[in-house]
């Protein structure tokens, strides 16, 4: 039990209501075609400002992700920075060949084209994952009504 997330907590930005909010509720909203939904307070009903809401660590994953990504994507340059200014190896060379019996074996026969590939999914992944969610935030902050926003 002592490893429960401690609940954010809000301030409703009704001037009227301004009460605490632990949890928002999800409300549908039937008067629009479509119908759309957004969090609301639960006592007063406005629609809550979602980038408030939702800005902790929503961008956790996204941000995992494209820091793996970039770790293994630093790696594969300075090993070609390395090769290049060391061994006076051409790019083709130190991308498309066997790196078996150097100093540096990547194993299993991959090269250095095979973690170039692989770190473009999880720097793109988490790029793009960012960048959705941020597209999102940012409607719905332009979709609240005016005086919801802060």
């Amino acid at each position: 039990m002592g490893n429960r997330r401690r609940a954010r907590v809000i301030i409703c930005p009704n001037p009227r209501c301004k009460q605490e909010i632990k949890e928002p509720i999800l409300l549908n909203n039937l008067s629009t075609i479509p119908a759309g939904y957004y969090y609301a307070c639960p006592h007063c009903l406005i629609k809550l400002n979602t980038y408030v809401y939702m800005r902790g660590r929503a961008n956790l994953p996204s941000l995992f992700l494209t820091a793996l990504g970039s770790t293994i994507m630093i790696w594969v340059g300075w090993l070609v920075w390395y090769d290049t200014t060391t061994w006076d190896k051409d790019i083709a060379l130190i991308f498309f060949g066997s790196r078996t019996g150097e100093a540096i074996s990547l194993g299993i026969g991959m090269k250095v084209i095979h973690y170039f590939l692989i770190s473009l999914v999880p720097l793109l992944s988490g790029l793009l994952t960012f960048l959705r969610r941020r597209g999102k935030i940012i409607e719905s902050h332009f979709n609240a009504p005016a005086g919801t926003k802060g």
